[in-house]
């Protein structure tokens, strides 16, 4: 028995010298970079955690690459109950000795949590990020414009570190849509899949008008029907959302002065098919309504809609315009 722990206590004392001497080689790491690359990392702290959960949680979020020596260095200099609980945007240039030392202090930077809704447009986006300050407004637009952006920056909710600027809200925006955009359609049969670019842009354009008239589940299917018969008789599509998407009007309401300008390159009232691009940002539902419009019953006749304003959310659907013009009739006057 004495032997056998005789030998424990060797093989413990072995194993913290070589912890030991791996950290004292490992030493230089603490006042170099935590990625040469620079960048940001969100990582949060939450109440209770124990030091070893906290340097793992930095370990998983690739923000500490040396859990081991970062874990002894704070051991040793005794701050691993110091560390202050909260929702960090943690600098990558910084040191892990500088990180260390910020999240005893809790100096670091907060994260700026941002919600973007459904079917914004270019516009509304750039009012609430500039709002949060997260980008200059006119930066932000000029970007979405060079790039073609409207329709690729995706509604969901978004961490950055404060003052983020367009660079990473753009490529966090359109870096979310492109991932949501390929699982939809690895979710759609291939033969409704888009195949050309500018069958992916037809595509981007109509889930735009979707997501501007639909807010269930069943209207979205719906209502991208109606878009697709309408296309396919060579109707006018007369969405009201198309009518205000203009710098000047983004914030009225659709109005006959709108719809009906000659110059409006956007209503679908004076153009024909659809408008120049998309008019919104939509999410995943109506990117999936879009490939897979309703079929069932009647779905294929159908040409016009009305919203019925009783608490539902959902639009009354009509295949001949004397059964619309009754609806319109019965739900909005």
């Amino acid at each position: 028995m004495k032997r056998w722990l005789v030998g424990i206590g060797l093989a413990l004392v072995l194993a913290a010298g070589a912890a030991a001497a791996y950290g004292w080689h490992r030493l230089g790491w603490l006042d170099a970079p935590l990625a040469s690359a620079g960048g940001s990392a969100i990582v949060e702290i939450t109440p209770g955690m124990s030091f070893a959960a906290i340097v793992d949680r930095l370990h998983d979020r690739g923000i500490v690459d040396d859990p081991l020596v970062f874990e002894l260095y704070g051991r040793y200099v005794g701050v691993g109950s110091r560390l202050k609980a909260g929702t960090y945007a943690v600098d990558l240039s910084q040191t892990p000795r500088a990180l260390l030392d910020a999240l005893e202090a809790g100096t670091l930077p907060p994260e700026a949590r941002v919600t973007v809704p459904e079917g914004l447009n270019r516009w509304q986006i750039a009012d609430l990020l500039a709002g949060e300050g997260l980008v200059e407004r006119d930066a932000f637009l000029a970007r979405v414009e060079q790039e073609d952006l409207e329709g690729r920056l995706f509604p969901d909710t978004y961490r950055f570190r404060p003052e983020a600027g367009v660079d990473a809200v753009v490529a966090a925006l359109t870096g979310r849509f492109e991932a949501v955009a390929a699982e939809v359609l690895d979710a759609t049969p291939a033969e409704r899949r888009p195949k050309t670019d500018a069958e992916r842009r037809t595509w981007l354009i109509l889930a735009s008008l979707v997501e501007k008239e639909a807010r269930t589940a069943r209207d979205r299917r719906l209502v991208a029907r109606v878009f697709h018969n309408r296309l396919a008789k060579g109707m006018k599509l007369q969405t009201d959302p198309t009518c205000v998407y203009d710098a000047r009007w983004y914030r009225e309401v659709p109005h006959p002065r709108y719809c009906k300008d000659p110059k409006n390159r956007y209503s679908t009232y004076v153009i024909d098919g659809l408008p120049p691009g998309p008019i919104a940002n939509p999410g995943r539902d109506a990117l999936l309504a879009t490939l897979s419009p309703a079929t069932e019953g009647r779905a294929d006749k159908l040409l016009y809609f009305v919203a019925r304003r009783d608490g539902s959310g959902e639009h009354h659907f009509s295949e001949t315009y004397a059964e619309h013009r009754r609806a319109v009739q019965r739900y909005l006057k």
